[in-house]
């Protein structure tokens, strides 16, 4: 083994925690390993919360590790929120944990949207978080994207999680190209996400190279586009020729003026409606689009020219000039008479 490779050997090995295999290897190599190089692997150690790695090193280097040096950094794990490296360490140790200190670290955990630090500090407390800390850290946890802590956190308080922090989360989520957790947040919030910020998370995967999470935005914003394009209403009107060549028969539907009872001189406009409405809402546009074609008063025939497509019939009296038209024959049912709300 080259010197080159049994250095990288040395320095893998001392990364990973295991020194006393480093020191071995040194020794029967004798690539130099320096007892300052050590002590400062240990420091690595118990900073980085391994404990147990930091006191097998410095027997196996023959380096003094106090126990007060050893309780210090449990105290530098608890002031760092490293609530896992202060319970390992105290358990090695042999020192108890202050009750008081994690208590409120348990709830700067909650306060800082770090829902595992915290219940893991409330567990060894034994106590429970407060509903009202939980919701606090639910929704920190919403801004700033992480739906599966949030949901946790507000799981845990016992209450659902409102449709607006739901919505905040998904749009975060959206903006870093988390597209699943987003879908997922707008799904629970019972909505529905524009095309343009589902786009603007597909952009954001391509550029992270993340094809498989790009292609399932730009999908789901297609799918937007073109529910979007289905439920909006459009009317159009249609002429003579047009209504002949559509093949519908208008002769049965026996109109009559409630103002002078003409049954004959009746002029009608006929247009073409998208799909049919369902709701009050949808009558209402409706209204406004016949509104801007000069109709106040209007019959829609329901699913008449097929594809959900409705028609709609606007009367005018050619005796006196009255659109107070309605049906005086045929079968009623079939229509469905919208007359102009008049604002209070």
């Amino acid at each position: 083994m080259t010197d080159e490779k049994v250095a990288a050997y040395i320095k893998k090995c001392l990364d990973a925690g295991r020194m006393a295999e480093a020191i071995d290897t040194s020794r029967v190599t004798g690539a130099p390993l320096s007892k300052e190089e050590l002590d400062g692997y240990i420091r690595k150690y118990l900073e980085n919360g391994w404990i147990q790695k930091a006191i097998d090193g410095a027997k196996a280097a023959g380096i003094e590790l106090s126990k007060d040096v050893l309780s210090g950094y449990v105290d530098k794990y608890l002031e760092k929120e490293k609530i896992y490296s202060a319970v390992d360490a105290s358990r090695i140790i042999g020192i108890p944990l202050p009750k008081e200190k994690i208590a409120v670290i348990a709830k700067e955990c909650l306060r800082k949207g770090k829902i595992a630090s915290a219940l893991e500090a409330y567990k060894i407390i034994k106590e429970k978080p407060p509903q009202e800390e939980l919701i606090i850290c639910g929704n920190i946890c919403f801004k700033d994207g992480l739906l599966a802590d949030g949901l946790e956190a507000y799981k845990l308080a016992n209450m659902a999680p409102p449709e607006d922090e739901l919505v905040i989360c998904g749009n975060v989520c959206f903006n870093i190209g988390q597209v699943t957790p987003g879908l997922d947040a707008y799904k629970l919030a019972n909505k529905t996400p524009t095309k343009e910020i589902l786009r603007i998370c597909g952009e954001a995967c391509l550029l992270e190279k993340r094809t498989d999470d790009a292609r399932k935005a730009f999908v789901a914003a297609q799918k937007v586009e073109e529910m979007i394009y289905s439920r909006t209403i459009v009317v159009r009107e249609l002429s003579l020729e047009e209504l002949k060549k559509l093949k519908i028969d208008l002769s049965n539907k026996g109109l009559a003026c409630l103002d002078c009872e003409n049954r004959t001189n009746i002029k009608e406009r006929y247009f073409e409606v998208s799909r049919c409405p369902e709701t009050k809402e949808d009558e209402e546009e409706l209204h406004k689009i016949m509104k801007s074609h000069g109709v106040e008063n209007f019959y829609v025939e329901l699913d008449v020219l097929g594809n959900g497509r409705c028609l709609i019939n606007s009367s005018i009296c050619g005796n006196c000039g009255s659109n107070n038209i309605v049906l005086s024959s045929g079968d009623e049912m079939d229509y469905m008479e919208i007359k102009a709300r008049k604002k209070e």
